[in-house]
């Protein structure tokens, strides 16, 4: 057995991934149907959707008739006894439009259910393409340590040829041991990593039990970098939070509608009918009723709705000031980073396309 054989026995490890490299891989717009899907988060709001347009169909709703019994016993005297027999049916008009204003409120509060809704899916999906990337660059760097590390055992290998031919020492050998093994080290820690960020990936897409499969994408930009003032505009123009506080106004601008409705008097109407056997008559009385609005004229309630209101006013705007401050540090992030892609970029075209040749072997 030659010295190279000897030292390479020890070293010798067989790294495993879990990686499964027979799949067809997975793209990042399967990962956002999966998401869109199966994401716990989406399936609460289109549930709360469903409960507002419920609430808004049984607020505009009529208000049922009350039917029911009258009967009235007389005792006259001499054994004449005398029962009368009837039935009575009564029903409140709503007046002022209330059930209509009432409807129209909680359809508003559709509009913001639906709109939260939209939040929410913007959300998943920006979680869930933040880390495709993540696990897509992870998965990069699985396949460039392998790279390395396949380097590194031909380094290690030749070190040994030309130790057993007397053209090294024993500690080039030993250093290249000693990189080969810590290329090693790094292809596992990325490996770990990869299976961290896929870990993540699945479950933000609702999968939690998919096994790890090759992603599929580019890291490169395919856009030209963003720019401070259309950023804003583009935010503020379509920003769900923002819609939704301001569908949050136009709620309660109708709510106050509805509260000054609401002293507007119901009318009850009501019907009686009672016969009776003995004198062979029957008598029909109707009645007509309104509530009057004396002492209750649902002031207090007009005064919080006017103050709702207010603080609904207050609400968008505190809200367009923090996502003007949210984008600035997001902005602020993202033009470092496109900075450094480029300057990286620009250092690795410059060494490998502009560095000359110093001599022909080399330059083959």
């Amino acid at each position: 057995m030659s010295d190279y054989d000897m030292h390479m026995m020890p070293e010798e490890v067989h790294v495993t991934s879990e990686l499964d490299v027979h799949s067809q891989g997975v793209s990042l717009s399967e990962f956002e149907s999966f998401a869109l899907a199966n994401n716990p988060t989406l399936i609460q709001a289109t549930a709360q959707v469903r409960a507002a347009k419920g609430a808004a169909y049984q607020a505009g709703l009529y208000l049922n008739p009350v039917v029911g019994y009258e009967g009235e016993y007389d005792s006259i005297g001499g054994g004449r006894d005398e029962t009368w027999n009837g039935g009575f049916i009564s029903q409140e008009f709503v007046t002022g439009g209330k059930l209509r204003l009432s409807r129209a409120k909680w359809c508003q509060r559709v509009q913001i259910a639906q709109t939260n809704l939209h939040a929410q899916q913007s959300r998943v999906l920006n979680d869930v393409r933040a880390q495709f990337y993540r696990t897509l660059a992870a998965q990069r760097l699985v396949e460039t340590h392998r790279e390395l590390l396949g380097n590194g055992e031909d380094n290690l290998q030749t070190y040994g040829e030309m130790l057993n031919v007397g053209q090294t020492n024993q500690s080039g050998l030993l250093r290249a041991q000693v990189d080969l093994q810590r290329d090693r080290l790094n292809l596992k820690q990325a490996e770990y990593e990869f299976s961290h960020a896929w870990r993540t990936l699945s479950s933000f897409a609702g999968i939690p039990e998919q096994v790890p499969q090759v992603v599929h994408g580019s890291l490169e930009p395919s856009e030209e970098p963003l720019d401070w003032d259309s950023s804003l505009a583009n935010l503020l123009s379509s920003s769900p939070e923002l819609q939704a506080s301001w569908q949050k106004i136009q709620h309660d601008k109708i709510s106050i509608k509805r509260e000054q409705a609401e002293p507007i008097p119901n009318i009850i109407a009501g019907i009686t009918s009672i016969r009776s056997p003995v004198a062979d008559t029957t008598q029909t009385t109707f009645t007509l009723g309104i509530p009057l609005p004396i002492f209750d004229r649902n002031q207090g309630t007009i005064r919080q709705a006017r103050a709702d209101l207010m603080q609904a006013h207050a609400e968008a705007r505190r809200l367009e000031l923090e996502l003007r401050n949210r984008l600035a540090t997001q902005f602020r992030m993202y033009q470092t980073s496109w900075e450094r892609v480029h300057d990286d970029r620009t250092k690795i075209w410059f060494q490998y396309s502009s560095k000359p040749c110093l001599s022909e072997p080399l330059c083959q």
